[in-house]
């Protein structure tokens, strides 16, 4: 079950677009299967924290769910972002 989102990004229109998509996508995932999912979704505005896993500023955001890093940099397929999602939801 997805628990926290993390989106590691200075604040820009990336990770503007990224909240904006994971917010939909979990939406919609919750509206066709009635799941019902409480997670916390945070922007750490922090860049410093990604060069701690080894990406620098240009490779901004970087979104780790329940911890783990999913996705790095611009994700322009959101199909792939709803993919990850439901896997993660599925593994619960």
């Amino acid at each position: 079950m997805i628990q926290t989102i993390e989106i590691i990004c200075k604040p820009c229109h990336k990770c503007d677009l990224m909240i904006q998509r994971i917010s939909y996508i979990l939406h919609c995932i919750q509206n066709q299967s009635g799941l019902k999912l409480k997670y916390e979704l945070k922007l750490n505005k922090n860049i410093h924290e990604a060069e701690k896993y080894g990406y620098n500023v240009t490779q901004l955001p970087v979104v780790k769910i329940n911890g783990d890093i999913e996705f790095v940099g611009h994700v322009k397929e959101e199909h792939l972002i709803r993919m990850k999602l439901e896997e993660i939801i599925r593994q619960a």
